[in-house]
């Protein structure tokens, strides 16, 4: 079970995502047919994005050895949010943005300049340098199960 600063990050990582334009946002997800469940997710006509909420360095370390982190997943761009100094810049894969928390504030240390936010391949202002290969049954899988709990009433944020 999450602890309550990991809720908190996801929660700040979900309105972060909305004020870059994301207009589908969930978090803590479990979706059949995706062997991920991340912490944030959003999505806009060209792509998504994934957020993971890391509260300790150990949880981080061990996050990096994730199968999906080094073959297709869910984000077309990804992020570690965390409170801030537990990740650097230098601590991160490649291509990984980061967001440090200071109480409700947040400092985005790392992340593409602008708020392009281009689709697959397009490479506008240098964006294509931040994208991963996304694995799209399981993304067309979280949005299924995103428009499904909408359908229902079911909250898809906490």
């Amino acid at each position: 079970m999450p602890s309550e600063l990991h809720e908190e990050l996801s929660r700040i990582g979900a309105a972060w995502l909305r004020r870059n334009g994301f207009g589908v946002v969930a978090n803590d997800l479990t979706v059949l047919g995706c062997r991920e469940r991340a912490d944030v997710i959003g999505f806009r006509s060209q792509c998504s994005v994934t957020i993971e909420s890391k509260v300790s360095r150990a949880d981080f370390l061990a996050d990096r050895k994730k199968p999906h982190r080094t073959k297709p997943g869910i984000g077309l761009y990804r992020f570690y949010i965390c409170p801030a100094g537990l990740i650097t810049a230098d601590d991160l894969p490649a291509r990984w943005g980061l967001l440090h928390v200071d109480g409700k504030r947040i400092t985005e240390v790392v992340r593409p300049r602008g708020n392009i936010w281009p689709g697959p391949k397009a490479n506008i202002a240098g964006w294509a340098e931040w994208q991963h290969e996304t694995d799209l049954d399981a993304e067309r899988s979280v949005l299924f199960s995103i428009s499904r709990r909408l359908a229902s009433g079911q909250p898809i944020t906490k």
